[in-house]
């Protein structure tokens, strides 16, 4: 299920909106203003860990289970 990004095109509130249908977004309301007149968002990229520009990012796994058994 989606989480959409949303700016309110009356008070500029940035907000999320679970939708699960495409019908559902026309129901999207600002919960500060309460208008109906918002605009979706282009959604950030994560930003990855590791420093350096061309790093490769993306970190190592972390510590695994142990062992099963």
């Amino acid at each position: 299920m989606p989480i959409y990004e949303y700016a309110c095109d009356v008070c500029g509130k940035a907000f999320e909106e679970l939708i699960i249908r495409r019908s559902d977004e026309a129901e999207v309301a600002c919960p500060a203003c309460k208008g109906r007149k918002v605009s979706r968002l282009m959604s950030r990229s994560s930003s990855l860990s590791g420093g350096a520009a061309g790093g490769g990012g993306g970190g190592g796994a972390g510590p695994g289970c142990g062992p099963v058994g």
